[in-house]
């Protein structure tokens, strides 16, 4: 874990390994999330939304490589009823 800076009441700095990592150049929007807990979520905006629909392909395949997806379609279809 790196750590980011307050320069002023306006601005902070961000490690280098973080702007390089997500792709971070001088300008772009980032939203800025409170938590409950006191932490900040920094997330990026539009910008990181894949332009074409076959740009996600494969987005979040890791959730699903240990559920087998018929078994899973199954129960969920028995809650249905």
């Amino acid at each position: 874990m790196t750590n980011a800076y307050v320069i002023d009441e306006s601005s902070i700095k961000l490690p280098k390994e973080v702007l390089q990592k997500l792709k971070l150049k001088k300008g772009m929007e980032l939203k800025v999330l409170s938590v409950e807990d006191g932490s900040i979520l920094l997330l990026k905006t539009n910008e990181s939304i894949p332009k074409k629909f076959l740009d996600i392909k494969g987005i979040g395949r890791e959730v699903w490589s240990n559920i087998d997806a018929q078994e899973y379609t199954s129960k969920e279809r028995e809650e249905w009823r």
